[in-house]
């Protein structure tokens, strides 16, 4: 069950997204939102001053500029906070346990984007996340490293607002600890939908009749939940993998897909494995991903 959701507001129209996407996920648990904005402290701006390799004569300007900035995206964070609690009568919560229904409240905190984001995400059920540009911090690598370093699943949020998460859902499956943990923390959602597919594309130089029976596997093991399943093969037809579920999972419906997240942290340093890097990028479809 989903209880507690933290959404990364980044003050981008991308939050409107998120918000949205949260409360999808959210609605059937009467889960809590927590609204979660970063603001750089005083740190982190001379830290970006540092990166632009500006003369010292001008770093009073470029400080303030960089604060005017950090107040500008504050404010678009907290309007789009504000505007999706009244379009959705979507009530404030400090404390549990709130009213009944999906519920609200805004959080700022000083620090760096993603530090901070990992350590508030591990108080929280499920983090929701959504593509901003690279300039803000939770851009695409951001992102993959609240994904590894969290220890929480993450939603993806996509580029426009999903009208559904839990109908029709598909697992993007390999037979990793990842993809096995994605679909055990997806297991709420997945206990909602009318429909599961169970996606395997063969990799290097695996059988693809091995990844259909790995599928039809998983298949079976969800069926003892009493979930509705279905197990495909999926053919690249000279796609690379990622296209190829991806196109697979919008050709019968999916809502959602869920996938392992694949990659490692070396301190501040984050490799990515090609297909996750390639969905964070490109997924038109609200991604539930677990490392």
């Amino acid at each position: 069950m989903l209880k507690t959701i933290l959404v990364a507001m980044t003050g981008f129209d991308s939050d409107r997204v998120a918000l949205e996407t949260a409360f999808l996920a959210g609605r059937p648990f009467e889960a809590h939102l927590q609204c979660l904005h970063i603001r750089p402290g005083p740190g982190q701006l001379v830290s970006r001053i540092a990166a632009t390799d500006m003369p010292g004569a001008i770093n009073d300007e470029v400080f303030e500029a960089l604060r005017q900035e950090d107040n500008t995206r504050t404010e678009a964070a907290r309007r789009s906070y504000d505007e999706f609690r009244e379009r959705r009568g979507v009530p404030i919560a400090e404390t549990p346990p709130g009213p009944k229904g999906v519920t609200a409240a805004w959080e700022e905190r000083l620090g760096d984007d993603i530090e901070e984001t990992i350590a508030q995400a591990r108080f929280h059920d499920l983090v929701v996340c959504a593509r901003a540009p690279n300039s803000s911090g939770l851009s695409l690598g951001a992102i993959g490293a609240v994904l590894i370093g969290c220890g929480r699943p993450v939603l993806l949020a996509p580029s426009h607002a999903p009208e559904n998460l839990a109908p029709t859902i598909a697992i993007a499956w390999k037979e990793s600890a990842e993809a096995a943990r994605a679909v055990t923390a997806s297991m709420p959602l997945l206990q909602k939908a009318s429909r599961i597919f169970v996606l395997a594309a063969a990799e290097g130089n695996r059988n693809p009749n091995e990844m259909v029976e790995s599928a039809e596997r998983l298949r079976n093991q969800l069926r003892w939940h009493g979930l509705v399943v279905e197990a495909r093969g999926v053919v690249q037809g000279g796609r690379e993998a990622p296209d190829a579920v991806m196109e697979t999972a919008r050709d019968l419906g999916a809502d959602m897909m869920v996938m392992g997240g694949y990659g490692h942290s070396r301190i501040r340093e984050l490799v990515l494995g090609g297909f996750t890097r390639h969905v964070i990028r490109e997924a038109s479809l609200p991604i539930l991903m677990f490392h």
